[in-house]
């Protein structure tokens, strides 16, 4: 008898932590800030290293329109690759626990915009008409609009 009531509470306490992990992989460690934006929650070596990335996916931006201004296809897609999945892959050890407090659509909006850069430079390196280059490049941007305009990244101890 003793055994059920352990195999129960056992059961139970698996249930809510289950339960709160996914609430957490869901939503992340965030809050509803004065602007209407999310919030989310970093310590400051975590929001350091989201906002360096995103300081190196404008510099590829960059990068990229410089190398096609200058016909230079190559400089193009490698600004272009430098940010793609091989930087999520790089960074994966140090991104774990921060995966954790983000929520689901930044995460998403986040991966697809890594894989949106490895595909422009595939288009690239094919020497793809510009135009098709070029729309491609501003729905990648777009998703930069998205991101600024839905989420901003604020430390732990700002919380509200």
């Amino acid at each position: 008898m003793k055994h059920l009531q352990f195999a129960k509470i056992a059961i139970l306490l698996w249930l809510v932590t289950i339960i709160t992990l996914g609430y957490f992989f869901y939503y992340g460690n965030t809050s509803k800030s004065l602007d209407t934006r999310t919030a989310i929650h970093l310590t400051p070596a975590e929001r350091q290293l989201v906002l360096t990335e995103m300081r190196a996916l404008l510099e590829a931006v960059n990068g990229m329109l410089n190398g096609l201004g200058e016909k230079d296809y190559e400089k193009a897609a490698k600004s272009a690759e430098a940010v793609g999945m091989g930087l999520v892959a790089s960074l994966e050890h140090q991104e774990k626990t921060i995966l954790l407090k983000l929520p689901v659509s930044f995460k998403k909006l986040g991966f697809g915009t890594h894989e949106k850069f490895d595909s422009i430079a595939a288009k690239i390196r094919k020497k793809e008409e510009i135009h098709s280059i070029l729309k491609d490049m501003d729905e990648l941007t777009k998703n930069c609009v998205v991101c600024h305009a839905s989420y901003k990244i604020e430390l732990e101890s700002e919380k509200k």
